[in-house]
């Protein structure tokens, strides 16, 4: 199940017909803004930009999405939760009214701005990084980058990722339900069980990607991919003006945006004092 909800679908959005170099400069994009960001406003322009490309541009039912969100989802609450706690005015969120007193700290609206900040950069990066998975085929992307003159190495860690991570979900999947049918760590505390299960799982996970990506090394240079330019033959992937010309549009947007926010005169921590 694992697999197929983060596989490529087929189809004929904006995203899909968008070259693969336009859809990761989108990514990068998206990934730097909302990583540097310190307004809310941004914030929150930025994630709905994002579930509007996911929910109109890509062709993907929602279902997909939130089959793999509410994964994530738990973690980005805690963020949400935790993180107020440690507010020292890092980005314009809010007023310095205090919102909520506990034992620990008075909250004021400025950091639990802090912290929906954070969970919307994380919001976004899952939104636009399932965007990638879902209409993206590794072939494609190879084929792509490699016609830009990239080196097949450089290119095949991502992919290699790409294709790998439907089937470590899977595994992980496998492994978590037999540990539970051979009551792995049952004598223990909770915390233990947990540690003893995420190691086993950890070490399986490392040894299938170990010999998965020296299969997918030696495949390549028995084939001697990459040993010339006319070696390897691949077929012409259809080009999308409009999309191209969206991702570097949004691509000099962002750029722009992040000199201005670290630009001493109007960012709110200056790290350079």
């Amino acid at each position: 199940m694992a697999r197929a909800n983060l596989s490529f679908k087929e189809g004929d959005s904006l995203f899909h017909q968008m070259t693969p170099f336009s859809k990761l400069l989108f990514v990068l994009s998206v990934s730097f803004v909302a990583i540097f960001n310190t307004n809310i406003y941004v914030g929150v322009g930025l994630f709905l930009l994002c579930f509007v490309v996911a929910s109109f541009c890509t062709g993907v039912h929602l279902k997909q999405y939130w089959a793999l969100g509410k994964i994530i989802l738990p973690f980005v609450l805690m963020l949400a939760a935790i993180f107020p706690f440690f507010y020292g005015g890092q980005a314009t969120t809010g007023s310095d009214l205090v919102a909520i007193s506990t034992p620990f700290k008075d909250l004021t609206w400025a950091a639990l701005g802090f912290g929906v900040l954070l969970a919307l950069r994380f919001l976004s990066l899952a939104l636009v990084g399932l965007s990638f998975a879902f209409t993206t085929h590794p072939t494609d992307m190879v084929q792509n980058l490699s016609g830009r003159g990239w080196d097949y190495r450089l290119i095949h860690a991502p992919v290699l990722g790409l294709v790998l991570f439907p089937a470590f979900l899977e595994l992980g999947r496998e492994i978590s339900i037999t540990q539970r049918i051979r009551d792995l760590g049952q004598d223990t505390n909770w915390l233990k069980r947990k540690l003893i299960r995420i190691k086993h799982l950890t070490f399986a996970m490392l040894v299938l990607g170990l010999r998965n990506g020296q299969t997918q090394a030696m495949a390549l240079d028995i084939r001697g991919y990459g040993a010339h330019k006319t070696r390897t033959f691949m077929r012409e992937v259809p080009k999308h003006r409009v999309g191209d010309f969206f991702a570097w549009v949004f691509f000099i947007g962002s750029i722009i945006y992040l000199v201005y926010e670290f630009n001493p005169d109007t960012m709110q921590w200056n790290m350079w004092d």
